[in-house]
């Protein structure tokens, strides 16, 4: 196990993964919400707790994906094997604890007759076992990164460069929440080409709001996954053609919806209610409009951060 944490390949393909499955659990609990929400609003507020209490399971799956894909960013971004190991054995205890409190809720519901039946049917067919076995299988990934962590005290695993102190906190808030934002467009874009409607007369409107979706995704991977591989001299010589790319195409994908957006103004709502029906419904478009405006930030950031590196570096010739 430890030669395989030292291999850069596996810890990226780990976080994809977990990635993976952070989104499509992270869909599931917005569903949830939103119907907790619709019936809270509709005035049933006695229906949304009942709704509630029943997909609890489905919410905390989520967070209990997150605290996996945590856990193998540690060893992805190591600064050092201190910081590894406090941050890795954190999230790998909150799987445990999450998993175990996903199991005990499950138990209390199913003797207190609120699960007719460990396999109900609904909203998965093995619905909620199927949230048992989720959370059995990230206890055992819990305890095992726990116990890797204190046979290998002194791990370093894959060295990458730190994050610099100043402004660490804003930077953190910042990198989670376009975390979220992309575990959304990989989500939606996914889904997407299942529910979205490729008829009617809502085509380009559609295409043009999956190419939104996948500009936001890629933005994280082309940062995340490419740039900071890079040594720091890499970094140098790559950052600015990197964000004028980047900022290129976040421009392209952002005016191409905008001018389908406005050929097709009953788009959202009619379109979009199966990726984020609380905020299609309410007629503001909130999330995409989060997800156009997170990339063109990331991409204008890169890109002043880039040009005050060439200057300072004409400055010092």
């Amino acid at each position: 196990m430890k030669k395989l944490f030292e291999k850069p390949l596996f810890v990226s393909l780990s976080v994809a993964v977990f990635f993976i499955l952070s989104a499509f659990t992270f869909i599931n609990f917005l569903y949830c919400a939103a119907d907790c929400v619709g019936s809270f609003v509709s005035g049933s507020p006695d229906i949304a707790v009942r709704d509630a209490l029943r997909s609890m399971p489905i919410i905390l799956s989520f967070f209990l994906s997150l605290s996996g894909l945590l856990t193998v960013q540690a060893f992805y971004r190591n600064e050092s094997p201190m910081v590894l190991k406090r941050r890795a054995k954190r999230h790998a205890c909150i799987s445990v604890i999450l998993g175990g409190i996903i199991i005990l809720y499950v138990m209390i519901m199913r003797l207190t007759g609120r699960y007719l039946s460990l396999v109900e049917g609904s909203p998965s067919r093995l619905y909620p076992l199927d949230a048992v076995i989720y959370a059995l299988l990230f206890i055992l990934f819990g305890i095992n990164v726990t116990a890797f962590l204190k046979k290998n005290n002194g791990f370093s695993g894959v060295s990458r460069i730190p994050i610099p102190q100043k402004g660490r906190w804003f930077f953190n808030i910042f990198r989670g929440f376009w975390l979220v934002i992309s575990l959304y467009a990989f989500a939606a874009f996914f889904f997407g080409l299942f529910i979205l409607d490729f008829k009617n007369g809502y085509l380009p409107y559609t295409l043009a709001l999956l190419f939104v979706y996948l500009t936001a995704f890629l933005s994280m991977v082309v940062w995340e996954f490419y740039y900071n591989n890079l040594t720091q001299e890499n970094r140098k010589r790559q950052l600015l053609p990197l964000a004028l790319i980047s900022l290129a195409v976040s421009l392209m994908a952002d005016i191409l919806y905008a001018l389908m957006l406005k050929n097709n103004l009953d788009g959202p709502g009619n379109v979009g209610q199966g990726l984020f029906p609380v905020a299609f419904t309410a007629k503001v478009n909130l999330a995409t409009m989060l997800v156009t405006v997170m990339p063109l930030m990331v991409s204008l950031t890169a890109l002043v951060k880039g040009l005050v590196r060439r200057r300072r570096s004409k400055g010092g010739l």
